[in-house]
C-alpha cells in the first residue's frame, strides 16, 4: 500500500470513528429520534452548582455474586455450603469484616474488602429485576407481577438496563441512565454534550428519550488530523476541507441533512475533546493497560477530570465487562476474573482520589441476574437475585443493604428450580436511590422509574445508600 493511500484510508477511518460522537450532541429532539417520548421534569435543575457523576459497571453474563460476598452468620453459612456443593468456598479463606458486619468477602477481592472496611463501599444483597415485590407463591401462581423471560441473558440485560420490567422491552425506547440524563440536561447549561457517556460499545442503559450518549472507545479519540513526521503539517488538510464542504451543504433529503449535521457535530465534538484532553494534567495513578475494564474506567476518569472545561456538572457513564456466564469451570474462571476486577475497581477508586473526586462519584455494579445456588457439574446456571456494590466516598459504606436469602433450596426464597433466588430488592429501588443522590426530585424519580410505585411510599426503606 502506498503512503498516500494509507493516509487517505486512515483519514476515512478516523472520520467514521468520530461520527459516533454525533449521536451524543444535541441530536436530542432530532429527526431520527423516533422511539419514546420526552420526560417532563418537575424541577428546575439549571440551578445545580455542585458536581456529581454516576458510573455503571455492568457485568455481562450473570455474575455469581453468591461466591463474591458471603454471610458471617454460621447458620446461613452452613446453608450456603450445603446448597453450593463443590462450588462452596472454603470458609477458612474468607475475609471477614473487622467491624462485625454479617459479611465475608471472597479472598480474591482484597481491595473491595479494604474499601468496605474503610467505609467507602456498600454491599446490596439479593437484588434483581422486579415489577413489584414477589413471593414464592406469586411465582408459582404465574402472577402478572413476574418479569417476562426470566433467566434469559438478552431479555434480563435489557430489563436491568432499561429499568421498566412491566413493559415489553421493545416498547421502552430509553434506559434508566438515559432517562436520568433527560431530566438532568439543564444542569449542564452551556455544555456542548449531553450528560451520558458510553465507553466501548453500545448498550441499553445510556440512551434517553431526548438525549443520546456520546460513545467513545476506551483507547480515546481518533483524530482527522494526520501529521507528516518530517514537516509536522496536516497532510489531511485538503481532504478535511472537502469533507467540511460536503457537510456544510443544504440537503433536500431530511435523512441526508440530519446525517451531515450529525457528522459536523461529531467533528466539532472531537476537537473540543482533543483540546480538553491536551490541556489536562496527566493522571499518575497506575492501571492495567491490558485490562478492558481498566482502560474503560481510565477513560471515565479522564472525562471526569475535564468536566469543568467541558462545562458539565452532571455526568453519567457506562462501562461493561463480559465473561461472567460461568456454566462450567466456574472456580477456575472466577479465580481469573475476580482478581482483575478487584484491582480495576480499586485503581479507579485511587484515580478518583488523585482527582479529589471521591465524594462526587458513585460507582455501582449491575448484571443480567445472579446465578443458581446449586451446582450443575462444575458451574452454575442462570438465576435471578444477586448481590451488588456501590463504591465512593459519599456512600454510606461499610454497611449492608437488603437481607441475605436463606441459601436453602426449596425455601421461601427459592423459585423451586435449581436454587434460583427470588430478589428482595428491585433494580429500580437501587437506581432511584442513585437518582436521588444525583439530585433528582422525588416526582422525577417516579417518572424515571414508573414501576417504583408498586413498592409503596417506603420503597427506600432498607436501601438508604447515602448518609
Amino acid at each position: 500500500m502506498t503512503k498516500a493511500l494509507y493516509k487517505r484510508r486512515q483519514f476515512l477511518r478516523n472520520a467514521a470513528a468520530i461520527s459516533l460522537l454525533g449521536s451524543g450532541q444535541y441530536a436530542m429532539n432530532g429527526k431520527l429520534n423516533l422511539l419514546g417520548s420526552a420526560l417532563a421534569s418537575s424541577t428546575d435543575y439549571s440551578t445545580i452548582d455542585d458536581y456529581k457523576s454516576l458510573v455503571c459497571v455492568f457485568l455481562y453474563g450473570g455474575s455469581d455474586s453468591f461466591n463474591m460476598f458471603l454471610p458471617a452468620d454460621g447458620t446461613l453459612l452452613d446453608a450456603y455450603t450445603d446448597s453450593r456443593g463443590t462450588l462452596a468456598l472454603d470458609s477458612s479463606t474468607l475475609l471477614p469484616d473487622s467491624g462485625g458486619a454479617d459479611i465475608q468477602f471472597n479472598p480474591q477481592l482484597p481491595n473491595l474488602h479494604s474499601l468496605f472496611q474503610d467505609g467507602n463501599l456498600a454491599v446490596i444483597r439479593n437484588a434483581g429485576n422486579l415489577i413489584a415485590p414477589v413471593t414464592r407463591a406469586d411465582y408459582l401462581s404465574d402472577s402478572l407481577d413476574i418479569p417476562a423471560d426470566l433467566f434469559a441473558h438478552n431479555h434480563q440485560q435489557e430489563q436491568a438496563l432499561k429499568g421498566y420490567s412491566s413493559q415489553p422491552t421493545t416498547l421502552v425506547g430509553a434506559g434508566w441512565g438515559g432517562r436520568m440524563a433527560d431530566m438532568l440536561i439543564e444542569a449542564n447549561q452551556g455544555a456542548l454534550f449531553p450528560p451520558t457517556f458510553a465507553i466501548d460499545g453500545s448498550d441499553w442503559w445510556s440512551p434517553g428519550y431526548t438525549t443520546k450518549p456520546v460513545r467513545l472507545g476506551a483507547a480515546g479519540l481518533s483524530r482527522l488530523t494526520f501529521l507528516d513526521s518530517q514537516t509536522g503539517s496536516n497532510v489531511n488538510a485538503p481532504r478535511e476541507d472537502v469533507f467540511a464542504s460536503l457537510l456544510n451543504r443544504s440537503y433536500a433529503n431530511p435523512l441526508m441533512q440530519e446525517a451531515a449535521e450529525s457528522l459536523l457535530r461529531a467533528r466539532d465534538s472531537s476537537r473540543l475533546f482533543d483540546s480538553a484532553f491536551d490541556a489536562m494534567t496527566p493522571l499518575t495513578t497506575p492501571y492495567s493497560q491490558e485490562s478492558k475494564l481498566a482502560t474503560q474506567l481510565r477513560m471515565v476518569a479522564r472525562l471526569i477530570s475535564v468536566q469543568q472545561s467541558l462545562g458539565m456538572k452532571r455526568q453519567i457513564f457506562f462501562v461493561g465487562l463480559g465473561g461472567w456466564d460461568t456454566h462450567d469451570n466456574q472456580t477456575l474462571r472466577l479465580d481469573e476474573i475476580l482478581p482483575q476486577f478487584d484491582k480495576d475497581m480499586y485503581d479507579f477508586y485511587q484515580t478518583l482520589n488523585e482527582l479529589n473526586r471521591l465524594d462526587t462519584v458513585a460507582t455501582f455494579t449491575a448484571s443480567d441476574f445472579g446465578r443458581t445456588l446449586t451446582v450443575n457439574g462444575d458451574g452454575s446456571d442462570h438465576g435471578w437475585g444477586g448481590h451488588y456494590v456501590v463504591m465512593g466516598g459519599g456512600v454510606d459504606g461499610g454497611k449492608l443493604f437488603g437481607e441475605w436469602p436463606s441459601f436453602e433450596t426449596g425455601s421461601v426464597d427459592d423459585t423451586g428450580d435449581k436454587g434460583r433466588v427470588i430478589p428482595e430488592l428491585s433494580i429500580n429501588q437501587i437506581g432511584a436511590t442513585l437518582g436521588q443522590w444525583m439530585g433528582l426530585s422525588a416526582s422525577d424519580v417516579g417518572e424515571v422509574f414508573p414501576d417504583l410505585s408498586n413498592f409503596g411510599s417506603d420503597w427506600q426503606s432498607g436501601i438508604r445508600l447515602f448518609g
